[in-house]
């Protein structure tokens, strides 16, 4: 239990070097596909309730959704017993690791059809991760300092990129004509905590003179969240530190953002429908509690503290994640912090999704879309064809392929149960790696559980 803390740590900032959670995420879950699913209005605000029952989300549960997309699986560093090996995850990688996923946890939803009108409402807790390394880190980290001690090494860069926020939504659909639909969703944000370092770059060397090994990284990075910034004069370090209150986590309001979703549906003839969206069409700033963060120094080693992190058998072995741990406890010394002068705006991933249905009979329909995401300058695009079957009026299910950046093709699966007074759902754009998630490279995953109210007057 003593190095309860440390493992902690470690697994933090093991995520935070190796997981570009996000902003580039797929997002073509197939549970759009699931006419029955209330939440499959969060793709497009124009789709309908097909219920005529008051709709309300299970806490956490229901719309929990996880996406991961990377150009590595997690084995490739933990084995079955969660043992690790950086020399494992090098050799695996074999080039610069690029990953990326986004978690969404809901905490409200509500909705509700009546004629030719739908409202919904929801509060969800909206997390983005994302980041890309040099490759050859993982090597630095897997040898040690002993075998660099009169060399010169480059490494880099490394991009880390970690967004959380609040999202609190108002969605309202329209049946215009019998044809088309219209929905619009605003939505106020609430940045909560924000960390971004762009290329640091990290350079090792020999002070020959004071023979000393000297690990010197350079670049910036900006923070923003429930945090303490302080400068210690008399042990020249930079310190930040946890400052969490209550106000910091429900609603941050000196943090605020906005955004937009807007879509369509038309319906072509009684077999054949399309629909339009664009979603996630707006921003968070940084202003409360923003710091951005200066590497002014180097970290120094004298001869004798030089250690190796590859032979656990042979002297001067450090453990690579005691090794890591040790590397991140001295940043603060060589660390400068200046508070934001104005406030900074982070744009989020715009999403853009074609859809188009056609119904085959009463009980099957063919699927079509097309989900574009945008940011920073990137485009990913997201293709899916699924066939849905309807088993009586309760079952639904929906099977078909996906085709990421026109590279990989994936098997995916959707399925819900609609009783009386509750839903069920699953969906995943993965279905082979869902049953082996440390083998997925890629993997989209949705569940949730609905309770249904009727409305009516008995």
């Amino acid at each position: 239990m003593k190095d309860l803390p440390k493992k902690i740590r470690f697994l933090v900032l093991l995520f935070a070097v190796f997981c570009w959670i996000p902003t580039k995420a797929q997002n073509g879950n197939p549970l759009q596909f699931l006419s029955a699913i209330s939440q499959s209005s969060e793709v497009n605000p124009a789709i309908h309730n097909q219920t005529e029952k008051l709709v309300i989300g299970l806490p956490l549960l229901s719309g929990a959704a996880f996406k991961w997309n990377a150009n590595f699986s997690p084995n490739y560093i933990f084995s079955e017993n969660f043992s690790y090996s950086f020399d494992r995850f090098y050799n695996s990688l074999g080039e610069p690791g690029d990953a990326a996923a986004v978690a969404t946890l809901p905490l409200i939803y509500l909705s509700l059809s009546s004629e030719k009108h739908t409202l919904s409402f929801s509060l969800s807790e909206r997390m983005l991760f994302s980041g890309n390394f040099d490759h050859e880190f993982l090597k630095f980290i897997d040898n040690g300092l002993l075998s660099y001690s009169g060399q010169k090494e480059d490494y880099g860069p490394i991009s880390i990129k970690t967004h959380l926020f609040k999202e609190l939504a108002f969605s309202y659909a329209k049946q215009v004509t019998r044809e088309l639909s219209v929905g619009i969703r605003p939505k106020v944000l609430f940045g909560q905590f924000f960390y971004d370092i762009d290329k640091l770059n990290l350079s090792v060397q020999t002070d020959e003179e004071r023979q000393v090994l000297q690990i010197i990284p350079s670049g910036t990075y900006r923070v923003s969240g429930p945090i303490d910034v302080q400068y210690h004069p008399l042990e020249d370090k930079t310190i930040i530190k946890p400052d969490l209150s209550a106000g910091d986590y429900f609603f941050n309001f000196k943090n605020m953002g906005a955004g937009i979703d807007l879509g369509f549906t038309y319906e072509l003839n009684k077999q054949t429908t399309i629909a339009l969206a664009i979603a996630d069409l707006g921003f968070t700033t940084l202003n409360y509690r923003a710091y951005e963060n200066t590497f002014t120094g180097s970290i120094d080693f004298t001869v004798g503290n030089l250690y190796q992190s590859s032979d656990p058998d042979a002297p001067n072995y450090l453990e690579p994640k005691e090794a890591l741990l040790a590397l991140s406890d001295s940043l603060p010394y060589i660390t400068s912090a200046q508070a934001f002068t104005q406030r900074q705006y982070q744009l989020l991933p715009v999403k853009l999704n074609l859809l188009a249905t056609h119904r085959l009979n009463e009980r099957m329909k063919l699927n079509f879309s097309d989900n574009l995401t945008y940011y920073n300058g990137q485009a990913n695009n997201y293709l899916s064809a699924y066939f849905n079957l309807f088993l009586g009026t309760r079952f639904e299910l929906s099977s078909g392929l996906n085709l990421y950046n026109l590279e990989q093709l994936l098997p995916g699966f959707a399925c819900s149960y609609t009783g009386k007074n509750v839903q069920l759902y699953l969906a995943t754009n993965n279905i082979a790696k869902l049953v082996q998630p440390s083998k997925a490279k890629n993997l989209n995953l949705r569940f949730g559980v609905n309770l249904l109210f009727s409305t009516q007057p008995k």
